[in-house]
């Protein structure tokens, strides 16, 4: 039974909806308000991305963007592969985000000068939440250890499921006030003090001791813990997208998933 006098407030605020421990409120309110700006972030843009496609092609060319899409991600995928096992997770994630935002005010720039840019707008976004999101997961994946994320994931959690109502009703608020280029500094805004936030999470974990300072190091390979997963673990020298590529069967599984979400995404 824990101990109620350990309990500070934000750990006693959140026992009400979830088993959560002692000292374990804050970091999982800091890591739902992270997704909570991310999927804020990501909401405003993806409304921002239907409305440029569907307006200056139609609805047919946004079916005709997977293509596109898988493309850009067989060629990015495997260099953010490369780049996992070059740089420290802290690195990864601000090089990441980094990247993206600069694109979003590249973007802008684009649209203030009147270049159409709906279809490549709407490929890059499908990449980023594709990227941006699964790396958050990572992030909190390496927070908690298995016991811990069963209970406090779905706090988390939380966090993104109001971001994408509070994205979805921000755009549909100001859509008569602020004009698209507006919109797109908002949610670009947001995803910068985002990262922000994930900076402080993973210093507040270093000082409290919870993540050892050797397994953010590059050179760090295969850690044999099963409590805290830092980095992608090395079977034999070979990275995950090596061994994807060199085992038959997991490259059918993954070609497999590959063609379900190309005919899901042009039937819808």
């Amino acid at each position: 039974m824990v101990n109620s006098n350990k309990l500070n407030s934000a750990d006693r605020f959140l026992r009400l909806f979830a088993d959560v421990r002692s000292g374990e409120g804050v970091t999982a309110l800091l890591l739902s308000s992270n997704v909570f700006l991310l999927l804020t972030s990501y909401y405003i843009i993806k409304a921002l991305r239907d409305g440029l496609i569907l307006g200056e092609f139609g609805a047919e060319a946004r079916s005709y963007t997977s293509a596109a899409i898988v493309g850009v991600l067989a060629i990015g995928v495997p260099l953010y592969g490369r780049l996992v096992d070059r740089v420290s997770r802290n690195q990864l994630i601000n090089i990441a985000t980094t990247f993206f935002i600069v694109s979003f005010v590249a973007f802008y720039g684009l649209w203030r000068t009147g270049f159409n840019i709906g279809v490549i707008f709407y490929v890059w976004v499908a990449v980023f939440n594709l990227m941006i999101v699964a790396q958050f997961w990572a992030f909190a994946n390496d927070i908690y250890n298995k016991t811990e994320g069963e209970r406090l994931f779905p706090v988390v959690a939380f966090g993104q499921s109001l971001g994408a109502v509070v994205g979805a009703m921000y755009v549909e608020t100001q859509v008569g006030s602020l004009s698209v280029g507006a919109l797109l500094l908002v949610a670009t805004g947001l995803l910068a003090f985002q990262v922000q936030v994930t900076n402080y999470i993973d210093r507040r974990e270093l000082r409290s001791g919870n993540v050892p300072a050797a397994m953010l190091e590059s050179k760090e390979r295969g850690n044999k813990s099963t409590e805290r997963p830092w980095k992608v673990p090395v079977i034999n020298g070979t990275g995950p997208f090596k061994l994807v590529l060199e085992n038959r069967y997991l490259l059918m599984i993954g070609l497999l998933m590959l063609l379900l979400n190309l005919i899901n995404s042009t039937g819808g």
